[in-house]
């Protein structure tokens, strides 16, 4: 049997981590997200169970005062934080559970349970293919150069950092991604 109980996703902003984690859940209706708070509003792209919005700051004080949190964060002007609670029950959870987590936070998550943790890093596509979607997106060629220098940037530290990561490139249809994700988990278990 499997001890295998966290799945993170991590990678910059934009290559695509929360439509493939969207899909697994979609295939995989037993896992789950584990969930986080954030100061931040909802937006339409989060994912079912990933984040409890709007908490307030004297609250994220408050759990963080009492030890509360696994992993707090301060990121583009608002907190985010996962409850110790959320993360032993994710490690008791029958099923799997996914995070979409920064590079800080897998290596506390691996270092508090690390045979228990597949770590993926999503890679963008090519850098003409990002290009393309970017400016689909409609990004202004400054924004664009920035998001591709910062992908080049995490690529780089990723594969230099002590995280064992699986790194799943997205160049090709949703559909074939999620299936090399499901690929890789299907050998951990």
């Amino acid at each position: 049997m499997s001890l295998l109980k966290i799945i993170t996703f991590t990678g910059p902003s934009g290559v695509g981590k929360t439509t493939i984690v969207g899909e697994l859940l979609k295939r995989r209706p037993r896992w789950k997200m584990v969930l986080s708070l954030t100061s931040r509003r909802s937006r339409d792209s989060d994912l079912p169970g990933e984040y409890k919005c709007n908490v307030t700051e004297k609250e994220f004080f408050r759990k963080n005062c009492r030890n509360e949190f696994f992993w707090m964060v301060s990121a583009h002007g608002n907190m985010y934080g996962t409850l110790l609670a959320d993360v032993r029950e994710a490690l008791n959870f029958k099923y799997l559970s996914l995070m979409q987590i920064l590079p800080e936070s897998v290596k506390h998550l691996r270092s508090y349970a690390s045979d228990k943790v597949l770590s993926v890093f999503v890679l963008p596509p090519g850098e003409e293919e990002l290009k393309r979607r970017l400016e689909k997106r409609g990004e202004s060629s400054e924004q664009i150069d920035r998001r591709i220098a910062d992908c080049k940037k995490w690529e780089e530290e990723a594969r230099f950092s002590d995280i064992p990561y699986e790194f799943v490139r997205n160049d090709r249809t949703i559909d074939e991604v999620v299936e090399e994700v499901e690929r890789v988990i299907d050998r951990r278990l």
